[in-house]
């Protein structure tokens, strides 16, 4: 780095100058992009940026299908979807400028919570799962699907707050080719059995994987579990469900019944 600028090899360090972006320091890395915490000085105010990695960044037609979903996932306006700013290219370097959710991950907060040997109150369940199923509502009546529903995707701020990040990712990741051995885009304890199959999915298949979610804060674990991407996708499409109310007692009849409608093999 020279003059707080960067080579395109390098990962970026803080005080590196990005557009009209300085670099404060790195959040995560995704496999398509690692993420940092940035300044926008123009107007005040801290954002998350997703930087393309070289490889994508050489691609043309996977760039396009970036910026058009870029496009429409900025379109979204909801208190619980992660606000995307700015999309821009500068010095061969693509990025995605987003709103910075100062706090953790829902994963994270369940790892936390079970080391501690502790579960996240029931009320905070119902409230977070209301508040992913308000930003699905409003994605799915835009016509836009997120396809990897899971904790790791839904930040939670101070307040508690959920907020749903990475819509369209998982369809940019499935128009770059990259996908796992036999199993479509997406995680596949969280995917619904059409989606698995690669075959076409919609608003339902969201459902489904907020059906896993709803499972895992209530029963304390995903659904299915295996060795294998694939072995758990095939135990989706092929396994019954595990009753809920028998890996967790406390789960009532009508919660389960909204569980097992949530995770119906069967889209319709």
């Amino acid at each position: 780095m020279a003059g707080g600028r960067f080579r395109l090899s390098m990962t970026l360090e803080p005080g590196t100058t990005l557009g009209r972006y300085q670099i404060l320091a790195p959040l995560g890395s995704g496999g398509m992009a690692p993420v940092y915490k940035a300044y926008q000085p123009g107007l005040e105010r801290v954002v998350a940026l997703k930087v393309l990695r070289p490889a994508y960044v050489g691609d043309p037609e996977f760039l396009e299908r970036f910026r058009t979903e870029a496009r429409a996932i900025a379109r979204l306006r909801h208190p619980h979807i992660v606000q995307v700013f700015d999309f821009a290219e500068e010095g061969g370097q693509v990025f995605l400028a987003m709103e910075f959710i100062e706090g953790g991950t829902l994963k994270a907060r369940l790892r936390q919570l079970a080391r501690e040997g502790q579960a996240l109150p029931p009320r905070e369940v119902t409230r977070i799962l209301g508040e992913i199923a308000e930003a699905l509502a409003v994605a799915h009546a835009q016509g836009i699907v997120h396809r990897d529903i899971k904790p790791s995707n839904v930040m939670l701020g101070h307040d508690g707050k959920a907020v749903v990040t990475d819509f369209g990712i998982a369809k940019i990741l499935a128009a770059a080719g990259q996908t796992q051995t036999g199993v479509g885009i997406g995680t596949p304890e969280y995917m619904s059995p059409e989606q698995g199959q690669g075959h076409s999915v919609d608003q339902r298949s969201d459902i489904y994987s907020l059906g896993v979610l709803a499972y895992e804060l209530l029963a304390g674990r995903v659904p299915f579990s295996a060795d294998t991407p694939l072995a758990v996708m095939l135990a989706h499409v092929r396994d019954p469900l595990p009753l809920p109310s028998r890996v967790n007692p406390a789960i009532g009849s009508r919660t389960e019944r909204v569980l097992l409608r949530a995770l119906a093999k069967d889209p319709a």
